[in-house]
């Protein structure tokens, strides 16, 4: 096991910038997730790690050593990427096989200890029947596993992993995702994983980086990353459906503060807020413009009213999702969402009572466009 620590990292392609000053530290034994959409730089901050991409800047320690002059057979870590990487000629069996067989400075393995740590490894993916079969005899999925088996089956003292199980259906993906949950338990081994699924990384990590061009937006547990987004930008990566994300401005009168979405609605802003508000708030001529955000969630949705906080809008249209009806409505530059209870119906344009619940209301920075109607 070990501790892995960038400081100040950044990585440059010409005059591209893939990676951006980024700092974090993975603990010993911990499951760290990287997440972000395609082209943020995650797979990069694999490549630099395992030392095939040398940095431009910045410093990688693994224990307090640092390891940037260090060539990759000399860091003791294990990567399997999205692709898989296999040896036509080899058996499944003989590619699973091979990091066991590479030169190395301690004991060799013997027949039977090798044949006893790659069955027990192809037993907890499920593939034993594969392997005297070749990679060409073998699904995409099967492949996967096999990729994973092989880096497995070794034991480094980090594994990294990119997108390992991208391309299996959603069954296997659960049982693999248990099998790597429980792999990190059983060895304590450090993993650092990279995925664009949000799902993924909140449910199989201690810790999650949200990546974005290059920058971390932000680290924190699982349920501070879904409940707490620092930026706009997590708010909307993280979840389905995403965060509502409202534009409007805060708004002082008679010693109270608002906030106010042009003409479609205004809220009172609880004092523990106001500050967050504030802060997040920014001048565009005589107004402070901010952002609200709130999930479907914490929205109530009535015919009658629910609070002195509480406004009318028409029902725009009800869809379904895998936490249940949606109810849409029209505002004027983009649209809100809000869980409603199975079973009520809402006729279309019917106007309703909304109710936001402060205790879940976040005020954040511009930082993103937001979909436009």
């Amino acid at each position: 096991m070990a501790e892995v620590r960038l400081e100040a990292v950044t990585k440059m392609y010409g005059r591209k910038t893939a990676v951006d000053s980024v700092s974090f530290d993975c603990k010993e034994g911990e499951f760290f997730s990287i997440t972000g959409p395609a082209g943020a730089g995650k797979t990069t901050i694999l490549k630099i790690l395992a030392g095939i991409e040398e940095v431009t800047s910045g410093t990688i320690y693994f224990d307090n050593r640092p390891v940037n002059e260090l060539p990759p057979q000399e860091r003791d870590v294990a990567m399997a990427f999205e692709t898989y990487n296999l040896y036509p000629h080899f058996s499944v069996y003989e590619n699973i096989a091979f990091p066991l067989r590479a030169p190395k400075t301690e004991q060799s393995l013997s027949v039977q200890e090798e044949r006893q740590q790659v069955e027990e490894i192809a037993d907890f993916l499920g593939i034993t029947p594969l392997l005297k079969r070749r990679p060409t005899e073998l699904s995409g999925g099967e492949k996967q596993r096999v990729c994973l088996a092989r880096v497995m089956v070794r034991k480094p003292r980090v594994f990294l992993l990119d997108e390992p199980i991208a391309h299996l259906d959603a069954r296997l993906k659960f049982s693999t995702q248990t099998a790597l949950k429980r792999l990190s338990s059983r060895l304590g081994t450090t993993i650092i994983y990279v995925t664009h699924d949000y799902r993924e990384a909140l449910g199989l990590s201690d810790r999650v980086a949200v990546l974005r061009k290059g920058v971390i937006e932000q680290i924190g547990r699982p349920e501070d990353v879904y409940h707490t987004p620092s930026t706009d930008f997590v708010a909307r990566f993280i979840g389905d459906p995403p965060m509502n994300l409202i534009d409007g401005e805060i708004i002082t009168r008679d010693k109270k503060t608002f906030f106010a979405a042009g003409d479609d609605f205004t809220i009172q802003i609880q004092k523990g807020l106001i500050a967050s508000a504030e802060k997040a708030a920014r001048r565009e001529g005589d107004k402070r413009t901010v952002r609200l955000g709130i999930r479907c969630s914490h929205i109530t949705v009535s015919r009658d009213r629910i609070s002195d906080n509480s406004f009318q809008l028409p029902v725009y249209a009800i869809v379904r999702s895998p936490q249940g009806p949606l109810c849409t409505f029209e505002l004027k530059d983009s649209f809100l969402q809000a869980n409603i209870e199975e079973g009520v119906r809402y006729d279309m344009s019917e106007k309703v009572w909304l109710d936001f619940d402060q205790d879940h209301l976040l005020f954040f920075e511009k930082t993103i466009e937001i979909s436009k109607k």
